[in-house]
């Protein structure tokens, strides 16, 4: 019989199935072992062996992660840091103008859109994974939207749906930023092997490299601290060049 896929392409479709049915990665670690040895013992190919890796995987009784802390990791810290990173850096731009944040009606709904989009990631999870230029198309209409924000700036307070003091609001955003990292970096901490996915066979091996990925996984969660700063050096770099 001939196969139309390879064992590695199989297993990274299995994988992807199981991810998205919300298997934690130890579990998933398990499964793609066992796959291998019964790979192995039969010598067939795994679609052979197991038929499609969707239906495969839908046919197993594999525990799955906890909804509130996906959700908490993967939709509800990105939207709010995102919108605080957002906030930000508006405020970090008329700090060094004249103190005040003025905001129109219509920059407020384009600048939504990119936290509308994550809000409503949920619903499309399968299309950002499986295919590879949707995510194109949401990097480009969030940047759009962004860049469509700043051509709706009001010139004056008079023209400004909401007039806010900059200053509070970057406190008020930046010690959110901190909170949210400090929360995402103990949901990291606190999940099993931060929820990679390990082969038996492989665990003992992989000691260095887990660890690396872990530090990367930290560094990730304060990734919107120290974009924050990036952007706030930026600007009080260029209002110091003008004159």
């Amino acid at each position: 019989m001939t196969t139309t896929m390879s064992n590695d392409t199989w297993i990274e479709l299995f994988t992807l199935e199981l991810r998205l049915r919300r298997v934690p990665g130890a579990a998933i670690g398990d499964a793609v072992a066992s796959v291998r040895e019964l790979m192995a013992d039969s010598g067939q190919s795994a679609e052979e062996e197991f038929g499609p890796a969707r239906e495969y995987a839908a046919s197993l009784a594999l525990p799955v992660m906890s909804i509130r802390q996906q959700a908490l990791k993967t939709v509800f810290l990105p939207v709010l840091g995102l919108f605080a990173f957002l906030v930000f850096s508006l405020a970090s731009t008329a700090f060094f103008n004249d103190d005040l944040l003025l905001l129109s009606v219509p920059q407020a709904l384009l600048l939504a859109v990119p936290i509308l989009m994550t809000v409503m990631f949920s619903f499309y999870p399968r299309s950002v994974l499986r295919l590879r230029w949707f995510p194109v198309i949401l990097v480009l209409v969030a940047g759009g939207s962004g860049a469509l924000a700043t051509l709706f700036s009001p010139s004056s307070p008079a023209d400004a749906w909401l007039v806010i003091s900059a200053l509070p609001l970057m406190i008020g955003t930046l010690s959110a930023l901190v909170v949210m990292s400090i929360i995402g970096t103990i949901v990291t901490l606190h999940s099993r092997d931060a929820d990679e996915i390990v082969e038996p066979l492989q665990a003992s091996d992989d000691a260095r490299p887990r660890g690396r990925r872990l530090a990367f996984l930290i560094v990730t969660d304060w990734l919107f601290p120290i974009l924050t700063v990036v952007i706030f050096g930026m600007t009080w770099a260029l209002s110091a060049l003008q004159p």
